[in-house]
């Protein structure tokens, strides 16, 4: 049987179950006429190693390991990776947390059409049915749902319209608005897009982005505010009728695992003081200069405020403007964003959240 649709995962560091989940909802498809690419954007090496064993164990998925733990998570690189991938005619964007309906993938098959890209119902399982969910035996119209809701970034199209307009953007970091850009652009370039009403993919509950607290430092990086962020790029397209993302020539680019090597042997150093000053001038004016080189910048937070510094600012003379670790994170995070996305970079921030670390190969 020749196959006519890829379904593509992007995966970071998420629990097994909810793989399990979805790929046994898969292979209990009525029609097998798919195959799956499956692509893990810089797990850490054991949460890789042990999604690769269960990825491996359907014969119809391919387990692909890309980047690496240092690398901020970017799921439209991911994507896109595996979009380059596919050698199929039509490509359907999945989601470790979706459950298929039996019949999904012979809906894929009648309704693909090459001028068309169709949009599909999302129902939400709540956190104790979605524990409750039996792995051996998964029964779809049993498993009971909250809601529905038809804004989620699954969508079934022909992959030359993928190519034709660089895939997703990969500006987006974190989370929010790649997979409304991407219908928008598809849709500016002439594709016609259909909602489905089939309610035949539900999803695993986890706890949301939203959920988190982007303004406190967190060992996990996280960006104030990218989600608004995300949404102001997104509406710039819309604005400009963008067909291929801005300033995007190189999509699917991707930094291999073993490229993790690299940064083990920094050329230079660099520790500084959390300074405002200090910070900005050395992301902005000096660390471009250092080009060819692996560079290591270790930043650390203010200890106790000192007599002189106190009484300093009591005359109000001026002192150095010390500033919070978040706002630290927040600096070199945007940097990476608008400057370093394509570079090879580790960025770590300690546990006791006293120090940031961030290597670089420019």
């Amino acid at each position: 049987m020749q196959l006519k649709t890829t379904i593509i995962y992007a995966f970071r560091d998420r629990d097994l179950d909810r793989v399990l989940l979805s790929l046994q909802s898969l292979k209990l498809q009525e029609e097998q006429n798919f195959n799956v690419i499956f692509v893990d954007y810089g797990s850490d090496l054991l949460t890789a190693n042990n999604t690769k064993n269960l990825v491996e164990s359907f014969q119809f998925a391919t387990y692909y390991y890309i980047a690496h733990p240092g690398l901020l998570w970017n799921k439209s690189k991911a994507l896109n990776f595996a979009i380059k991938k596919t050698s199929t005619e039509y490509i359907f964007v999945a989601d470790v947390d979706i459950v298929f309906h039996p019949k999904a993938s012979a809906l894929f098959d009648n309704i693909a059409s090459y001028n068309k890209a169709f949009l599909f119902r999302l129902c939400y399982i709540s956190k104790e049915a979605s524990k409750n969910i039996n792995k051996d035996s998964i029964s779809f119209t049993k498993i009971p749902i909250k809601h529905c809701g038809d804004i989620n970034g699954m969508i079934l199209v022909n992959k030359t319209h993928l190519e034709n307009i660089y895939g997703f953007d990969e500006f987006f970091h974190f989370y929010g608005a790649e997979d409304v850009d991407l219908f928008q652009r598809l849709k500016n370039a002439g594709v016609e897009i259909i909602n489905r009403e089939e309610m035949y993919f539900k999803h695993i509950w986890h706890q949301i982005y939203n959920s988190y607290d982007d303004s406190k430092l967190s060992e996990t990086p996280r960006l104030f505010n990218i989600k608004r962020i995300n949404q102001q790029h997104f509406l710039l397209h819309k604005k400009q009728e963008a067909l291929t993302p801005i300033n995007q020539y190189k999509w699917g680019h991707i930094i291999e695992s073993k490229e993790r090597f690299d940064l083990s042997n920094p050329m230079l150093f660099f520790k500084i003081d959390a300074i405002h000053e200090v910070i900005v001038h050395f992301f902005e004016f000096e660390l471009p200069n250092y080009k060819n080189q692996v560079v290591c910048i270790t930043i650390t937070k203010k200890g106790k405020e000192s007599i002189k510094s106190f009484l300093k600012k009591k005359l109000k003379k001026q002192v150095k403007n010390y500033i919070t670790m978040k706002a630290v994170n927040d600096i070199i995070l945007s940097r990476i964003i608008y400057t370093y996305l394509h570079f090879n970079y580790s960025y770590k921030v300690t546990s006791d959240f006293n120090s940031i670390e961030f290597i670089i190969k420019l």
